[in-house]
């Protein structure tokens, strides 16, 4: 009984954090390491460290225009990450980005009609969200709430993470 009752309990956290793996393999509190190696597997490079963001360009990937990874300075593990994809891309596209979060992250969502993001929750802090920057382009943010000040960037550091890549 007690064999079976912790084999479920295992299953149960792999399924929880199976749940909070996301585009590019990418998992809450991956060290920076194995994250930039799943980066560089998927053809890009760390060209732009400020702050607690490194920010990743592909020569390769036509659809994806930067990945940005938020760290957490301290311990050096992602607590979040940013999909910036291309404003050239198409409709379908862009469903079909939008069909594979379904897949990964279930059919549970809150649809926030007014801003036109659809938000998945993993936990109490953990969320990724999907929708369009003012410059139209599509983006998915994975966001961890628990480490706020990761996330808080100056003006100038946030504009950069929509501009394009000169």
């Amino acid at each position: 009984m007690k064999k079976t009752l912790m084999f479920l309990m295992m299953m149960a956290a792999a399924l929880g954090l199976a749940a909070q793996t996301g585009l590019f393999g990418i998992s809450f509190g991956d060290d920076l390491n194995r994250a930039d190696s799943l980066m560089s597997q998927a053809g890009f490079v760390a060209e732009d460290v400020e702050g607690t963001m490194v920010k990743y360009y592909s020569d390769y990937n036509k659809l994806v225009e930067s990945v940005v990874l938020f760290v957490q300075p301290d311990m050096e593990w992602v607590a979040g990450w940013f999909v910036l994809y291309y404003k050239e891309n198409t409709e379908q596209q862009d469903r079909y980005v939008l069909d594979r979060l379904h897949r990964m992250h279930g059919e549970e969502v809150l649809i926030d009609q007014e801003a036109q993001f659809i938000t998945w929750f993993f936990d109490d802090t953990r969320t990724v969200t999907y929708g369009y920057a003012s410059t139209g382009n599509l983006c998915v943010y994975y966001h961890d709430s628990h480490f706020e000040e990761v996330f808080d960037l100056p003006p100038s550091a946030l504009r950069r993470i929509t501009e394009s890549k000169e």
